[in-house]
């Protein structure tokens, strides 16, 4: 299964702006029960704040009136995951730069989704209960030729 048949698209991914305080940001974070939110500045995705990130900004002390732009470090050192990488490479990548969430881009370097820890681990539990089917790279399942 490859990244891009998990992946939730960018344009259905939930949404803040540098701009945005802590406290909307977090109520962003409970209101859609989602872990994590694109980052976009002038309308293009710039990084993601998480569950994890507001949890760094409480015991911190920041105020909730700060806006997330200057608490954040969304500009550099965002992890990147290929649209065409395997569930297992991706997993990998995660592993090794200890994430749980990375933005998606296509062959072209264009930002297109947004992949979480939990959406790998989803996929392995729905390959886990296919058998004896097989789940193809595109996420369909079929069934595993007999010899």
């Amino acid at each position: 299964m490859l990244v891009s048949g998990f992946m939730v698209p960018l344009t259905k991914a939930f949404k803040c702006e540098a701009s945005n305080t802590v406290r909307e940001v977090l109520n962003l974070l409970m209101d859609n029960h989602v872990s994590s939110l694109v980052i976009v500045l002038d309308d293009k995705p710039t990084g993601i704040v998480t569950k994890t990130d507001m949890c760094w900004c409480y015991h911190n002390g920041i105020p909730l009136e700060s806006q997330v732009g200057d608490v954040m470090p969304w500009t550099s050192g965002i992890k990147r995951v290929k649209s065409t990488m395997d569930r297992d490479n991706a997993a990998k990548f995660f592993e090794k730069n200890k994430l749980h969430h990375a933005l998606v881009e296509d062959g072209d370097g264009k930002l297109v989704g947004l992949i979480s820890a939990l959406d790998i681990a989803f996929e392995v539990a729905k390959d886990a209960r296919a058998w004896p089917w097989n789940r193809h790279e595109d996420g369909r399942v079929h069934q595993i030729a007999s010899h």
